[in-house]
Formats: C-alpha cells, sequence, structure tokens
C-alpha cells in the first residue's frame, strides 16, 4: 500500500513543519516560530514551551492528508520515538465516525501515509477501544486515537468518562514507577480527590485520595500524545484549552481554513491560487445574477447543468473520467416563497425534470441516506437543502450552486460553495467548462453578487481578497461554452462590466463627485457613493475623510482594498484570457542523430557514479551526540529501553552493558533510510554496507558509544542522509559542468531547445504563496497575473519589477514562482533555477531576466548564469537572458532586450 503523493504545496507545508520540529528543539519553540515566520508568537494557555502551531489550508486543500502525514513527521524530527501515540481531535462526531473509516480503511491514502512510517501494527481506535490495546502494545506499535474535542470539554471532570477512574486500566497502571507517573500530578483534576473517595460506594478508590487517576485520559497523558486538531479554530475556548493540558501533549498541530489570527501560530497559509495549480478546486466561480427573481436562477442552474453534462459526456469518450455535474439548491426557508418541496414540484411539475434525479436534504428529509453519488447509476442530478448539508458529505460532482436566499443573509452557504468548488478527482479535465464552478444568484448586478460572494469566501473559507479577486468572474465576461469547443481550448471572453463598489455610509460631496470613477446612484432606493475602476490613494483619502473612528474607517480601507484587488484581477491578462507566449525548454542529444530527450538533471545522476566506501564517505562532518536520556522514556522498563525496529519487533537494549549490538543499528538505519531519494539507486547490500562503515567508523574512530549513537539515531539518520546529499551533490556538478556545459575533456552531450515541449503559463495557474505576496500601493499594469508573488514593496527587486513593468518593449511579464510545473525553471546540477523575471516582448520573443542586486561570484550563481545563457544562445535568437544587477540597472534591461 503505498500513500498518495503530496501536492507542491502540502509537500512545503510539511517540509516548513518539519524544519520548525527541527529549530524547536534547539532554539525552543518561540524562537523557532518567529525565526521561521518573521511574527510574533502566541503563547495563549499553553507558553512558550509547547510548539503549538497551525497549518492554515482553505476549503478543499486536504487537510486530512497533511495531517496523516504530519504524525510520523513530528515523531521523528519533534518527539524522536519510533511508535508514537497520537490523538486526533474532531470537532463532531459525524465527522469523527468520517475520519476513523478512511483511517481503519486497507488502501485508503490516509491510513496508507501512516502504514507506510509504521507498518500494519498500527492501531488506530476510538476512545472506548482504547482499554483493550495491551500495555506491552503501547512503545511498539503506533496508536492513533481519533475523538471529538466534545469528548475531553468538560468543566467537572469527574462528569466525563475518559477522565473517571476505571479498574480496566489497572495492567496499564501497575508497575508504573513513579518518575513516569509524576508527570500526571501537574496536570488539570488527574488526581484522585478526597472528594472522589468520598463518593464512592464500591471501595474501590480507598487509599487512592491523592494518587493519578486510572483513567483512559490519565493513560494518553503518561504517553505525551501528538495532538492533531481538526478544524481547530474551534477549539479557542477556555474549555478547550483545559481539555488539551490534561491530555499532556508533547505537540499540538492545528488545522484549519480560519484561524483566530491572535490566539493562533500559522506556520503555514495556503493560498486558492496553490490550490487551483494543483487542480484540487475548480477556478473561477463564473457568477450569473438574476433580478428578474428566483424562478429565472433555477432555469439558468438547470441549463447550466445540462450543458455540463453535454461536456462531460465528451470528456469521458475522450479518455477522462466519470462525471455527473449536480446543482446544489439553497432553497428559502419554509414559511417563504419557495421552500424545498415546492422547489421539488416545480422542479418536476414546471421543468418536466425526472423525479428520481432530484433529491431533498434537510433537516426532516434524509434523501441523502444510502446514497452513492459518485455510482454510474445513481440518477441524482439536483440537490436541495436550505442551511447545510449532512456534515462530512462530499461530492466532487457538484458543480452549479444556485441560491434562492440573498448571499449577504444566508447562511451556510459556503458550505455549499466548498462542495461546488471541489474538482472530480482532483485532475485538470480536457474540456475547459469542467474546471471552472458555477453559481446563480438572485441579484440585480454582478458587483452586488460578487461582492457577498467574495465576502464569504474570505470570512467563513479561509481564502485571501487577492485571491478572491481572480476566484469571481461574470458569466458574460466567461461564456460556459462556444460552438464545438476543441480539448483545453481557451475561451474568448467579452468585455467584461466594470467593477462598482458602494459606500454606504459615505456623503456625496462635491469634492468626492470630482474624483475619477465616483458616482451617486440609487441603490435599492437609496442614494449612495459607488466607485467604478481603481481607487487611487487621493480618493481613498477624500472616503476616509467622511468616516470617524478607526473601526469604521478600517471597513473602508478594507472595501477599497477588496474593490481594488478585483480591478486588478480583471485587468490581468490572464483573466482576459490572454496567452502568455510559450517558452522553449532544454533537451539533449547523446549524437547528431540521436534523439532529443529532456534535459533535467536527473538525466545527470544517471550518468553519476558514487563511491560510498571511501574513507571520506563514511565519516560525517560535524555530527556530534550527547546522551539523551529522555529520548527513551516510553517504553522503560527497569534500567531496560525498547529499540524498535520498522518490523516493530521489540528488542531491549541495556542502558549499562548496551545488549543492542550494531548489526541491530544498521537495520534500523537500513529501514529509516531505504526511501530517502539521496539513497536511491542502491542495493539493499550496498546500502547496508555503507552503513555499516559509517556506524563502525563513529564507533571506533570517533569513540562514541554504541549506546549513545542509538538514542541519537534519528540525527544520526537525518546526517547520514545530508552527506551523501552532499557527495551526490559534488559529483553531479562535475558531470554537469563537462556534459551540459561543456567546460571537460570532451563528452558534452549536445543541447537543442525543445519547442515539441515548451513551457506555457496558464491563467489561473499561479500559486503565489500568501506570506510573500506584494501588497504595495504601486499598480503593476503589465503583470500576467491578477496576483503578484515574492515581491517587497521597495527595495532594489521592486525597483527592477518597476523597469519591466513600464518598458517599452515588454508585452506583459511574469514574477517567476520556484514552483514546478507553474514556474520556467532550466535544469543545475542541484535541480532547476527559476530566473526572477519572465517577460514576453513586444516584437513575440521571451525574456528571462535575473536580478542579483550585486555582482554574484559564488560558483552555483555562475552556472546558473551559464545554463541562462546557453538557453538563450540555443534558441535561434527568440529567447534572451539578462544578468542584472543594481548599478546601471536601466541600462542592463535596455542592453538584454535589445
Amino acid at each position: 500500500m503505498t500513500p498518495i503523493s503530496l501536492k507542491t504545496y502540502q509537500q512545503a507545508a510539511i517540509d516548513t513543519l518539519a524544519a520548525f520540529a527541527r529549530a524547536a528543539r534547539v532554539k525552543g519553540p518561540a524562537s523557532a516560530f518567529r525565526e521561521q515566520t518573521g511574527r510574533p508568537w502566541q503563547a495563549g494557555a499553553f507558553g512558550d514551551d509547547l510548539p503549538c502551531v497551525c497549518l492554515r489550508i482553505p476549503t478543499g486543500g486536504g487537510k486530512t492528508v497533511l495531517a496523516a502525514h504530519a504524525v510520523p513527521l513530528l515523531a521523528r524530527e519533534w518527539a524522536a520515538v519510533d511508535a508514537p501515540v497520537a490523538a486526533w481531535l474532531v470537532p463532531s462526531d459525524a465527522i469523527r465516525q468520517q475520519t476513523l473509516k478512511a483511517l481503519q480503511t486497507p488502501g485508503h491514502p490516509y491510513r496508507a501515509a501512516l502504514v507506510d512510517a509504521y507498518g500494519e501494527g498500527l492501531r488506530v481506535c476510538v476512545l472506548e477501544d482504547v482499554a483493550q490495546i495491551a500495555p506491552p502494545e503501547w512503545g511498539r506499535n503506533a496508536v492513533v486515537v481519533v475523538a471529538s474535542i466534545q469528548s475531553f470539554r468538560i468543566e467537572d471532570a469527574g462528569q466525563r468518562n475518559v477522565y473517571s477512574f476505571s479498574e480496566s486500566f489497572e495492567p496499564h497502571f501497575r508497575g508504573k514507577d513513579e518518575r513516569a507517573l509524576s508527570r500526571l500530578r501537574a496536570l488539570p483534576d488527574a488526581l484522585v480527590t478526597p472528594e472522589d473517595v468520598a463518593r464512592d460506594t464500591t471501595g474501590v478508590l480507598a487509599g487512592f485520595a491523592g494518587q493519578p487517576r486510572w483513567s483512559l485520559a490519565n493513560w494518553l497523558a503518561l504517553h505525551q500524545p501528538l495532538l492533531i486538531v481538526d478544524e481547530a479554530h474551534t477549539t479557542k475556548t477556555d474549555k478547550s484549552f483545559t481539555a488539551l493540558q490534561r491530555l499532556n501533549p508533547s505537540f499540538i498541530l492545528e488545522l484549519t481554513a480560519t484561524p483566530i489570527a491572535t490566539k493562533t501560530n500559522v506556520l503555514y497559509h495556503v493560498s486558492a491560487q496553490e490550490l487551483a495549480a494543483e487542480d484540487m478546486i475548480k477556478l473561477p466561480i463564473v457568477l450569473a445574477e438574476h433580478p428578474e427573481g428566483w424562478p429565472a436562477a433555477v432555469f439558468g442552474a438547470v441549463q447550466t447543468r445540462r450543458k455540463l453534462e453535454a461536456e462531460a459526456l465528451k470528456d469521458e469518450a475522450a479518455g477522462a473520467g466519470y462525471v455527473r455535474p449536480i446543482v446544489l439548491f439553497q432553497a428559502q426557508n419554509t414559511g417563504d416563497e419557495m421552500p424545498p418541496e415546492k422547489l421539488r414540484d416545480y422542479l418536476i411539475d414546471e421543468l418536466k425534470l425526472p423525479a428520481n434525479q432530484v433529491v431533498v436534504a434537510t433537516g426532516k428529509e434524509r434523501g441523502l441516506d444510502d446514497i452513492h453519488l459518485a455510482a454510474r447509476d445513481c440518477p441524482v442530478r439536483y440537490v436541495i437543502t436550505v442551511q447545510a448539508l449532512r456534515e462530512g458529505w462530499d461530492c466532487p460532482f457538484a458543480y452549479v450552486l444556485c441560491s434562492l436566499q440573498k448571499l449577504s443573509s444566508a447562511t451556510a452557504v459556503e458550505q455549499l460553495l466548498g462542495r461546488v468548488l471541489r474538482m472530480p478527482y482532483a485532475a485538470r479535465r480536457g474540456r475547459e467548462a469542467l474546471n471552472r464552478a458555477y453559481a446563480h444568484v438572485c441579484a440585480a448586478e454582478f458587483s452586488q453578487a460578487a461582492h457577498a460572494l467574495a465576502d464569504r469566501l474570505i470570512e467563513h473559507m479561509g481564502f485571501e481578497a487577492l485571491d478572491v479577486a481572480s476566484m469571481i468572474a461574470s458569466q458574460s465576461s466567461l461564456p460556459l461554452w462556444g460552438n464545438d469547443l476543441e480539448p483545453n481550448q481557451a475561451l474568448t471572453p467579452v468585455q467584461q462590466a466594470p467593477i462598482a463598489t458602494n459606500f454606504e455610509s459615505i456623503a456625496a460631496t462635491p469634492e468626492l463627485l470630482a474624483a475619477p470613477g465616483v458616482q451617486q446612484r440609487a441603490v435599492a432606493g437609496v442614494a449612495q457613493v459607488v466607485v467604478t475602476g481603481h481607487i487611487s490613494q487621493d480618493t481613498e483619502a477624500l472616503l476616509l475623510a467622511q468616516v470617524r473612528g478607526a473601526k469604521k474607517q478600517e471597513q473602508v480601507r478594507e472595501q477599497v482594498a477588496q474593490h481594488n484587488a478585483l480591478v486588478a484581477a480583471q485587468a490581468a491578462p490572464a483573466s482576459r484570457s490572454v496567452p502568455f507566449a510559450p517558452l522553449p525548454t532544454l533537451g539533449y542529444r547523446l549524437g547528431a542523430q540521436a534523439p532529443l530527450w529532456p534535459l533535467e538533471r536527473e538525466a545527470v545522476l544517471d550518468a553519476v557514479e558514487l563511491d560510498l566506501l571511501t574513507p571520506q564517505a563514511v565519516q560525517l562532518p560535524g555530527f556530534q551526540v550527547a546522551q539523551e536520556s529522555d529520548i527513551f522514556e516510553i517504553g522503560m522498563d527497569g534500567a531496560r529501553v525498547a529499540l524498535r525496529s520498522a518490523g516493530s519487533a521489540q528488542m531491549a537494549m541495556d542502558w549499562e552493558s548496551s545488549s543492542i549490538d550494531a548489526d541491530t543499528l544498521v537495520g534500523w538505519l537500513d529501514q529509516s533510510l531505504f526511501k530517502a531519494p539521496e539513497l536511491a539507486g542502491l542495493t539493499q547490500s550496498q546500502r547496508r554496507a555503507f552503513l555499516a562503515a559509517v556506524v563502525k567508523h563513529q564507533l571506533h574512530s570517533c569513540g562514541v558509544p554504541l549506546v549513545v549513537l542509538a538514542q541519537a539515531r534519528f540525527r544520526l539518520a537525518r546526517a547520514i542522509e545530508a552527506h551523501v546529499g552532499d557527495l551526490r551533490e559534488a559529483a553531479t556538478r562535475r558531470a554537469f559542468q563537462q556534459q551540459v556545459l561543456g567546460l571537460g575533456d570532451g563528452g558534452a552531450w549536445l543541447i537543442e531547445p525543445d519547442w515539441a515541449h515548451p513551457h506555457v503559463f496558464e491563467p489561473g495557474r499561479y500559486p503565489a504563496p500568501v506570506a510573500s505576496r506584494y501588497g504595495g500601493r504601486y499598480q503593476f499594469g503589465k503583470h500576467y497575473f491578477p496576483v503578484l508573488a515574492d515581491l517587497k514593496d521597495g527595495g532594489q527587486e521592486f525597483q527592477c519589477a518597476q523597469l519591466i513593468d513600464r518598458h517599452p518593449k515588454v508585452r506583459h511579464w511574469v514574477r517567476n514562482l520556484d514552483t514546478a510545473p507553474c514556474g520556467f525553471g532550466l535544469p543545475t546540477s542541484r535541480g532547476r533555477f527559476y530566473a526572477d523575471f519572465v517577460a514576453e516582448l513586444a516584437d513575440g520573443r521571451v525574456a528571462l531576466l535575473e536580478f542579483k542586486g550585486l555582482l554574484q561570484h559564488e560558483p552555483y550563481e555562475l552556472e546558473k548564469r551559464q545554463v541562462g545563457e546557453l538557453w538563450a544562445r540555443s534558441s535561434g535568437g527568440k529567447a534572451v537572458f539578462g544578468w542584472l544587477t543594481f548599478e546601471g540597472l536601466a541600462q542592463q534591461l535596455d542592453n538584454a532586450l535589445a
């Protein structure tokens, strides 16, 4: 069973978490967080010593699969244990059942991530089954306990079974030494009180006053579990803090789309652009407003679904997976004009839809129960609800949201929208219409509906304002389909209606009305100030001058920022489906008549032979260890400690005489590193011979005792991995210089541009990380995408971007991302080189522009420049490369683009 490959943003989140865990072990969680994020640490209820960090993942981003991968990572990088205990806390029983089923089902990707690390000995259970896991299994097999936070959240600990004294836990607590039990004495409500003894009518508690309870919660706390907290924004209460403290966690990992900023340490924030680039969500949301009322909205949604199904049939005929587009109707409340039952009758009686295609799912009617919507023989195409669908229900076939309520007042519309946003099978479809979500709403105009929809996406679904600006498009600007569209054919948009924002609390003064784009209009019968086009700083100042109070002024600033983001998104070339010229990749031939192969670092690696048995190869420069007695607290038994192999066979090791031998440690290292990419290509015998030589060198040449080396085995594994990586990098650099750059004594490959497989910047595929986005006042007029990443407001690189944006020879440009396949990179001996800027010129050429600020003389910087110049030189004049420094920057840019 193999776990699914993580998306690029998911791997980035996991890598960030791993870096934090390693740094926190050395510097402490607070210092590590501040250094890694540049933001202050929110100590909250847990202080500076307990790591409590959050991965912010918007709706549809795959929080659960990240959590599954995080458990073995934190066990390795933070807790340094082979068989961790993890408590997986969720906000409701419905989600608990869903999560439990996934983690217990063989072959499910969530379970696969854990089984890949811990084997089939993994135990996944509910609270009621904890006592049934035999004491010897704890510390031998990984244990994941799935529970709802409500099971632990209560003021009186005696009122919850998880805190109650239970004789079923006698085998677990009997024989535990005082050192282990002492951990419980500082926890809230962990000890038997005199009042407990007095209330006990069985006599079981006699003599236990002041002693730790034999309880489920205390047993978990004894193991200092890793806590996974799903939907963590719901746990920011005093009761929840107390509940989490009672579990004595070693690490708390929170996952949510909408963290509470003042109470959360957001370590990594995923953007909607990143989700869209990985085909996790459908974008944009094509929004159709229906001022005529609900009949027009309903009819429009039905027609949209029918056309989408026709597209899906064509897509399936071309080899894509089965999809049956579904409409989610949000009906009005009972007592209003169009409640669920009446809407169902309307669809069947008036629009003549087959009755078996329409189901109602409300608190009273459970039309979705026992229906498998993804099955081919399922007829359902329309689902009617009012507030919210059952928690945990998911169907990526949902494509169209039709809300008969006002978006600004409708409750739970974000939940329905979240269903519509998910992309079927997380894969881009061949028919362009199937890569978008659709919303039909009862609104007077697009701007009104867009603002209401944007508010929902931002406030309740975890998306950023800059993301949302490019997520919503009007139906008139993006036709749902053309006539006989070919697969992947771009849709040609028409001129979009201008974005207009009304400012309810602003008076229409003569000075304000004289500003560009400002008018006075009647909105819902009331005269209001309405602004179209970009709002300048001067106009914003006029708006703010009429508002009193910091809170109201901040609301106006947020309105202005959202308006300008929508305007910028509408104007961006990518939003208007303007194509970006393709950029040639590099290929190589081994001879003049040989086929052209893609040039990648891996091709060079295949030609590298690495000898890992030389005296230099088995040394680990800079590796030092010291005895860490606290690493082995779990599993201790007197003077002996358990060292577990990946096969879960328990082997006892004596602290003094060290009954474990070097072969056992080598076997553990082999199990830990056999999947490491740095050791890829080695057979097991080659790998074990190398690892044995490393261990022998540490024991005999460095004088490290075996028991200390065994304690530091996680750090030893990381040091070996890093050392082999360094050796491979040095060997690859030598081969790359000879074969690609032609700097050796012959044997160089023939390097050519590969125009048959170019890189293409696609609209909707610019995964800009939230933390590095440009948010300055200067408006870049030629950036291809509506969002601009990895650029600060000010500084030398900012000035370089301004010069590119204003240059007459530049048609449009991209702040290049170092993220494949969305960014454009050239191969190097270390991987890929992503130039800072990519431009399409007015004459059709393409340009790579790398800005360095100062001259760089490091060998790898020289290699990047050589690769860029090779790419341009081999293009036959169709591409240029510029290596720019700050002094004389404008002239250098002119020369590069000449």
